[in-house]
């Protein structure tokens, strides 16, 4: 059985997807990616994840709609989510919501994101 968190990664882009993949890996955590919020939201319901990566601009189900479906289920009241996206006004729309450390604008410093993630799994490196 694997014991590394899981990170989901709701991310339309396959190339930011992709790094944030190698990223995760590279700090220890198990990562599942969606390509969208409704894929998001169906694997998130069904693996559980210990910290979900959400970019905002999506098709079909945005960012927005996955955070506000995420808060009205009590399963995912103590999922940390992490907003990472290139929209100009994210720290005024979101900082509400998830708090000022947990929205990252692209390009987003690796270290950073990386530190900001372990920090809220509880310390790092799996």
């Amino acid at each position: 059985m694997n014991d590394r968190p899981l990170i989901l990664i709701v991310e339309d882009d396959p190339t930011v997807s992709g790094l944030l993949q190698t990223l995760m890996h590279m700090e220890g955590y198990e990562t599942l990616s969606a390509k969208d919020g409704l894929e998001g939201l169906l694997k998130a319901e069904f693996r559980h994840p210990a910290l979900i990566l959400l970019d905002v601009m999506m098709p079909n189900v945005d960012g927005e709609r996955v955070l506000d479906e995420l808060h009205q289920r009590p399963e995912f009241t103590n999922v940390p989510v992490v907003i990472v996206t290139g929209r100009a006004d994210a720290h005024a729309a979101f900082d509400p919501v998830v708090g000022h450390d947990n929205v990252i604008t692209k390009p987003f410093d690796a270290t950073a994101l990386a530190r900001r993630v372990g920090e809220l799994l509880g310390g790092g490196k799996a």
